[in-house]
This record gives C-alpha cells, sequence and structure tokens, in this order.
C-alpha cells in the first residue's frame, strides 16, 4: 500500500509534535532519576546526622546472653563438644563396614 501525498503532508506537519513528546519522555526519565538520587542523598545525610536506634542489637544481645548462660563456663562448653566429636567419630566407624582380616595379610611369595 503505498503513501499518498496528503498523508506524507500529515506526516510531515506531525512531525514537529511527535519529536516534542518523544524529547518530553526522554526528559522525564531523567528528571525522575535525578529526583530519586536527591531523595536518596537527603535519605543518607538524615541517618549520617541522626541517632541509630539499637533495638536489633539489643535482639542479638539477648540471643548472644541465653547462648552463654545455657553453655555455662568455658571448660564445660569444650568437654561437650568434644563428646559430641567422639560421638560423630563413632557414628561414621559404625556406619562402614569394616572386614576385620582386610589389609592385615601381606603375601610376600610373590
Amino acid at each position: 500500500m503505498p503513501l499518498q501525498p496528503i498523508d506524507l503532508q500529515t506526516l510531515f506537519a506531525h512531525m514537529n509534535q511527535v519529536g516534542r513528546e518523544q524529547a518530553a519522555q526522554k526528559g522525564a526519565a531523567i528528571a525522575q532519576q535525578e529526583i530519586r538520587g536527591q531523595e536518596m542523598a537527603k535519605e543518607t545525610l538524615q541517618k549520617d546526622e541522626t541517632v541509630q536506634h539499637t533495638d536489633e542489637l539489643q535482639e542479638e544481645a539477648a540471643k548472644v546472653r541465653e547462648k552463654q548462660q545455657e553453655g555455662g563456663g568455658g571448660a564445660q562448653h569444650e568437654e561437650e563438644r568434644k563428646r559430641q566429636g567422639e560421638q560423630a567419630e563413632e557414628k561414621r566407624k559404625k556406619h562402614y563396614f569394616e572386614d576385620p582380616a582386610l589389609g592385615k595379610n601381606i603375601d610376600i611369595s610373590g
């Protein structure tokens, strides 16, 4: 379907308007990014200048205190780790079948 001369005249007349609209769309995206950047800068400045709340840190500290109370002393905790390691070793040994005669006999006859 070929373009008619009247269609070309209409398109050329609207070309300026289309160009302006496209430039405005591109400009709007850039303006949005600039505004968001300014907002982020204000937020970080505000965070830097204000006192930070320690609610999260208090929760973590409470968890650490609970673990320390459960664990008791350092020596008791060390013995408990040692016992757990021995139990894990026993489980590993039970898991594998070992033939008592395997690898014990050496054939030197040739």
